[in-house]
């Protein structure tokens, strides 16, 4: 079962998709902002991550430039509901995934996650 750390500073969409990758069979992490993913990071291993690019205190993209520091074959898959063009260059430092525009159909997750070679990127 792969282990994955979302984070989101929206509740209501944090626990729909927690609930959605759990019924998949994911084994769901969950933070409402950069501080709780970096203490989850800190206690455990992860096969990937999910974070909203505009994730408070730090962006989503800073949180994974953190994270990617400390595990640099973690996979990023971000989210946004917004519009991130003038970070799209730090996005693409981070991970070659694609981005996960809100609201999406879980499933997406399935099928970036089944490509072994996108996902190592």
């Amino acid at each position: 079962m792969a282990r994955v750390l979302i984070a989101d500073d929206d509740p209501g969409f944090l626990v729909s998709l927690s609930i959605a990758l759990r019924r998949d069979g994911y084994e769901v992490c969950a933070a409402e902002n950069s501080e709780q993913a970096l203490e989850l990071l800190d206690g455990k291993k992860f096969d990937f991550m999910m974070v909203d690019i505009r994730l408070g205190p730090l962006l989503g993209v800073e949180l994974a430039e953190w994270a990617r520091l400390r595990v640099p074959d973690l996979p990023v898959i971000f989210m946004s509901a917004y519009s991130y063009a003038e970070l799209e260059g730090r996005i693409r430092r981070v991970t070659s995934l694609p981005v996960l525009e809100k609201p999406f159909n879980v499933d997406e997750v399935g099928r970036i996650m089944a490509d072994p070679v996108g996902v190592r990127k």
